[in-house]
């Protein structure tokens, strides 16, 4: 796949890659953002993932996850290449420590963890090379890039996994037809419009005593995602005197704190600083914004906390787009 292209075709690939193979839950479109800046829309055909963890290796379901942001993940046959200069650097001959050096150099960026490691050595010669070259590297290089961790962060819709894919590539469909992704390339993979149910339990103590408390539910929502949200339960909005001050999702009869909202209200948002918007006990909407989709419960004016549970039912589906 030639990503010079990638920004004229990536509306096509929306379709196409729907269209064609679709896994059995519905096709896993996946927003791909590449090295070079570059954003194309897949549709990944792996039924899983595999996480090297430091507790062991973890079989994800793609279908669970969200994101993933990508670590620093080497081309093939670099590693080698990269210790093998590193460790030049402290040859006997003058011209070897040159050579190891220049190719340094010209590997870049993916040689800045081990050049980091190599400044630090009691050699000498070793330290003042590797630290010259980092600093080299460093004028060439933008500073994210430089920044990329060892791990990789996969969000999943419960919780983030922090670890290392343990294949090099991912499977995916594109207008040019099948890919296989190379990971060193990518820099994150948002997945987007799955079909899928969660269920979460709300609880106002922690995300309804103040108007800064908010539930991150870890869905991205998008504007190919129809979303709906359906709650239940009871808040107790003085619990120091209990029954007397109940609400229900769609809010106590008096305006809570901020007095946007009635008190008690169930409300959410999507991104971290979007704003808010009424669920009560049914919402339903195609998304017109961007970002992680959060959920508070209005505190109630009197300065105190509440107690109690919502249980929420968020169901997401991807939605088709004419023309794209």
């Amino acid at each position: 796949m030639k990503r010079s292209l990638a920004l004229v075709l990536a509306v096509s690939f929306v379709s196409t890659a729907a269209a064609q193979s679709p896994p059995k839950n519905g096709p896993r479109l996946a927003e791909v953002r590449f090295a070079d800046g570059s954003i194309v829309r897949m549709n990944v055909l792996q039924e899983t993932i595999e996480v090297t963890t430091k507790y062991g290796k973890l079989t994800i379901p793609t279908d669970d996850i969200r994101r993933i942001d990508m670590g620093l993940h080497l081309p093939e046959g670099m590693e080698k290449r990269i210790d093998d200069a590193v460790r030049n650097l402290a040859s006997d001959a003058f011209k070897q420590r040159e050579d190891a050096s220049k190719d340094l150099l010209q590997i870049g960026h993916w040689a800045y963890p081990a050049l980091q490691k190599a400044a630090s050595s009691p050699e000498l010669e070793v330290a003042k090379r590797a630290q010259s070259l980092l600093i080299r590297i460093a004028e060439k290089t933008p500073p994210e890039v430089l920044k990329l961790r060892a791990e990789d962060v996969v969000q999943t819709r419960d919780f983030p996994v922090v670890g290392k894919i343990a294949s090099p590539t991912i499977k995916a469909h594109c207008l040019f037809g099948e890919q296989l992704l190379k990971l060193s390339d990518v820099r994150s993979l948002q997945l987007r419009g799955q079909r899928g149910d969660t269920e979460i339990a709300v609880d106002s103590a922690k995300f309804g005593s103040s108007l800064d408390q908010w539930f991150d539910t870890g869905i991205a929502v998008d504007s190919q995602l129809r979303i709906t949200i359906t709650s239940e339960g009871n808040v107790d909005l003085w619990p120091q005197t209990p029954g007397q001050y109940v609400a229900q999702p769609r809010g106590y009869n008096t305006p809570g704190k901020g007095g946007a909202f009635l008190a008690g209200a169930l409300v959410g948002r999507i991104g971290e600083s979007g704003r808010a918007f009424m669920i009560g006990e049914r919402h339903e909407a195609t998304a017109t914004e961007e970002g992680r989709l959060y959920l508070q419960v209005i505190p109630s004016p009197w300065n105190n906390a509440s107690s109690g549970v919502y249980r929420v039912r968020i169901a997401t589906e991807h939605i088709s787009v004419s023309g794209r």
